[in-house]
């Protein structure tokens, strides 16, 4: 049988799954995780952060890693809320910064 034209292999497709993920955990992490504030705009700690977030701190260092994680949506959301930050919003910048296909 012969792939149909087109048509990604599910090994190509879970490679661009990967890199998906790490550029938006890289996006994420340089949006709301280089300094860790509290919603007063103090400096926190990472732990402190995460706990606010209802996030475990090793969350938060996995979505840190250069090598990113297959992020759960929930972990998303309860950062964007925290910051105030709509999830259109941050979706429409990774769209801005990486296109609609990013390539493998």
């Amino acid at each position: 049988m012969s792939k149909q034209k087109g048509k990604k292999s599910k090994d190509e497709l879970n490679k661009a799954n990967t890199l998906v993920n790490r550029y938006l955990c890289n996006f994420i992490t340089n949006k709301f995780l280089q300094t860790f504030h509290d919603q007063d705009g103090n400096v926190i700690s990472q732990n402190k952060y995460a706990s606010s977030c209802g996030l475990s701190s090793s969350t938060l260092s996995k979505l840190k890693s250069s090598k990113g994680y297959d992020i759960p949506m929930a972990t998303i959301y309860n950062i964007c809320r925290y910051e105030r930050y709509s999830l259109r919003d941050l979706f429409e910048e990774f769209e801005k910064k990486y296109g609609v296909d990013i390539p493998l």
